[in-house]
């Protein structure tokens, strides 16, 4: 028996393909079936278990192929799994990638009504809605237009109107939105934020890191078709950017020939224990991290509208030609509220021996509202068409920001206001 507190769960889920080097291999086993084999087993998911809670707002994130899209149309029952089971509390409606669940050649308005036959919504009753969701979507006469002339932004504003405005109790979205304009994702997510409010459960997908930092309480990283850690959203964040970092430093390596392909494989043991936030391709290492106040002097207690130097102390350990030094200010859910770095200033800096010792100050005036925050340092030099983590530190330090003025918002613009009646 499911318990009600729960979504979605997924138990000792694992779905196979069969793999052909050529249609006449797949043939040929289709008529000998008992012969000769003819494929490879192909495992996209691999013993995935999960329980989303109701009323969460659930992210996965995983590089392409790491099988994100393929979970979430088994839990849709678009597939079914080779090995174990999903069970699901109430309706779902799902975004998934884009072409998905629309028939090209009906309009926009036959496959409304379509979408709601599949959900098990009555004429009568899409009939109702319908006005609702060419509102939202707001496509104007193309909604009388066959699919196939739309945009790929037209398709997604008619999907998620639809998926939104047909009252789930459980709504999976897949990168569908990276598509839509901004207006449109401004509105998408007003309507996310409505759906969050109502108690109702999301299970988002996306490649955009800081939107899943932001909507999400809890994700999962998936990588190989495998779930390598479940908890906050910034835990996972963090530790799947640890991933891509490694990932890139290493494949930069190979480039250079530097490391040998097995060698790069057994990298992979690191992924069963991630947690650790410091990490890079070892090129430098950043030694301190210190807040200096206008007196020059330590303090993790900023008060607004004071100048504050962010120093650090980096240690290189190989000639880097072309380094880049930067920091990111963040909340303490994540959110990116400040990365100035000397790449995107265009700063010009010499190229840095190995066994050089560098400190590096970033000035600023430190307008933010009353709260805590955090510091990433990072480290990095720049490769033909690649840039590779030489060091790079999450959360290395946190401060506390003290401002006298209350306001709604993260940054203090200063704003004056007057009152004039005419």
């Amino acid at each position: 028996m499911m318990d009600n507190d729960i979504a979605i769960s997924v138990k000792n889920l694992s779905k196979k393909y069969r793999l052909y080097d050529s249609p006449k291999h797949r043939l040929k086993e289709a008529l000998h079936p008992f012969r000769k084999s003819y494929h490879r087993d192909f495992w996209v998911l691999r013993n995935i278990n999960l329980d989303i809670p109701r009323g969460s707002t659930f992210g996965i994130v995983g590089q392409n192929g790491s099988g994100k899209s393929t979970l979430l149309q088994v839990i849709c029952g678009i597939l079914q799994p080779t090995e174990g089971n999903v069970q699901t509390n109430g309706r779902i409606s799902a975004l998934l990638e884009l072409g998905s669940g629309f028939n090209k050649a009906f309009t926009g308005r036959e496959n409304v009504y379509m979408q709601g036959a599949i959900m098990g919504i009555e004429r009568k009753e899409m009939e109702e809605r319908f006005d609702r969701i060419a509102e939202f979507a707001d496509i104007g006469y193309f909604i009388d237009q066959p699919v196939k002339t739309y945009s790929s932004g037209m398709f997604v504003r008619l999907a998620f109107a639809c998926a939104i405005n047909v009252d789930p109790d459980i709504l999976i979205v897949d990168e569908a939105l990276a598509v839509g304009d901004a207006m449109f994702k401004r509105r998408c997510y007003r309507r996310l934020e409505d759906f969050q409010k109502s108690g109702r459960t999301i299970l988002f997908v996306s490649h955009d890191l800081g939107t899943v930092m932001g909507i999400c309480n809890m994700a999962a990283f998936l990588d190989k078709g495998r779930i390598v850690q479940i908890g906050k959203s910034k835990d996972i964040v963090n530790a799947y950017s640890k991933v891509l970092a490694e990932r890139e430093a290493e494949y930069a390596s190979r480039v250079r020939g530097v490391i040998k392909e097995e060698q790069i494989q057994k990298t992979d043991e690191r992924l069963i224990t991630p947690g650790k936030l410091h990490f890079g391709s070892g090129g430098a290492s950043i030694l301190d991290l210190k807040i200096l106040n206008i007196q020059r002097e330590e303090t993790k207690v900023l008060h607004a509208g004071e100048k504050y130097t962010f120093m650090t102390t980096v240690h290189f350990n190989k000639d880097v030609d072309e380094p880049s030094f930067g920091i990111n200010i963040t909340t303490t859910n994540g959110l990116e509220v400040y990365s100035p770095s000397t790449s995107a200033a265009k700063i010009p800096i010499d190229p840095i021996k190995a066994n050089s010792t560098v400190v590096t100050e970033f000035e600023m005036v430190i307008d933010l509202t009353s709260g805590n925050y955090f510091v990433n340092v990072n480290i990095a030099e720049f490769l033909p068409g690649n840039r590779v983590f030489l060091d790079r530190y999450l959360d290395m330090l946190n401060f506390k920001v003290i401002n006298e003025v209350p306001f709604n918002g993260l940054v203090d613009s200063r704003a004056v206001m007057r009152i004039r009646r005419t």
